[in-house]
């Protein structure tokens, strides 16, 4: 009568290891970081910039180095669109436990009136989190072309456009420039991770900032 065959029996501690590589191996495989707005992929270093901020020191984009950026393309003489989105992204940087380092970044698309004093006062209004970049045309326009940033001037018709919404103009209102509304986050390393589009949702921002926090 033929011998049964006998397998080997693996042990429970083998078997256990090969669970953990196994896992271990699953993590290791990138992810894409789930955001709200528009993410790139691959992620790349975001465009370098040099301007001068609000008390008229040179800056570049390593100048922030460290610290999470949210860099939005605006005016001090923005009558609504401007003071909001700076609004909401002050908010949400105050109500967000381990965001407090995340630097809101204002890059002027009016030089002609935006004097480092002028945004010095304007960044004031919105706390310590904002700063405010501007400097001569040449730089501002390798600012806005390095971000797909746009930026028109006032139209010459009776109502106002401002980021394509026709509006009649306040009573003293100057007329207002067309400019983009996003918002580009930037993780501390220096890359771009998302664009917050400027109908995002106050919830969606935070968790957007949120996220870029924690890269």
């Amino acid at each position: 009568m033929e011998t049964p065959r006998r397998f080997p029996v693996v042990p429970a501690a083998v078997a256990a290891i090969a669970l953990v590589a196994a896992a271990a191996a699953w993590l290791a495989v990138p992810r894409r970081i789930a955001f709200h707005g528009t993410t790139y992929d691959p992620v790349a270093p975001a465009e370098d910039f040099r301007l001068v901020d609000q008390d008229g020191r040179a800056v570049t984009l390593a100048s922030y180095r460290g610290a999470p950026l949210l860099v939005f393309f605006g005016y001090t003489r923005c009558a609504d669109y401007c003071p909001q989105t700076l609004g909401r992204l002050t908010r949400a940087v105050r109500s967000l436990d381990g965001a407090e380092g995340t630097r809101i970044l204002l890059v002027t698309v009016d030089p002609a009136h935006d004097t480092p004093a002028a945004l010095k006062a304007y960044a004031a209004r919105f706390g310590p989190h904002v700063s405010a970049l501007t400097g001569d045309s040449a730089s501002l326009a390798a600012a806005w072309q390095g971000y797909g940033a746009y930026v028109l001037p006032p139209s010459e018709s009776p109502a106002a456009h401002h980021d394509g919404h026709a509006e009649k103009p306040a009573a003293r209102v100057p007329p207002q420039l067309v400019h983009s509304g996003v918002v580009y986050g930037i993780d501390r390393r220096g890359n771009l991770q998302v664009v917050i589009s400027e109908g995002a949702t106050e919830e969606e921002m935070r968790d957007d900032i949120r996220t870029l926090a924690r890269l």
